[in-house]
């Protein structure tokens, strides 16, 4: 099963959550940003996606979304197929 980031990822981020991380410079609606192969010093390759799941996880902090709910299992599976996937649109 092909994951999509429109269809199946960005549904899964609340607008609140969306317009909040936006202060923090973190696009989560944002297929350019949450697939952006560049990494950082932690990534070697889409640092941004893999920090959003670590936060959403809870083992990297601040822990997303800020004050809850946190996602369920399935959902944090559902990005990592996508990100295992190759970051389809």
């Amino acid at each position: 099963m092909t994951v999509s980031f429109d269809k199946d990822i960005k549904p899964l981020f609340r607008m609140q959550d969306v317009n909040c991380m936006s202060l923090h410079n973190v696009m989560l609606a944002s297929y350019a940003y949450m697939s952006d192969p560049k990494g950082d010093e932690e990534h070697a390759d889409h640092a941004n996606a893999k920090h959003v799941h670590a936060r959403l996880a809870g083992t990297e902090m601040p822990r997303m979304p800020k004050g809850g709910p946190f996602w369920p299992q399935a959902n944090l599976d559902l990005l990592q197929h996508w990100m295992d996937g190759g970051f389809a649109p």
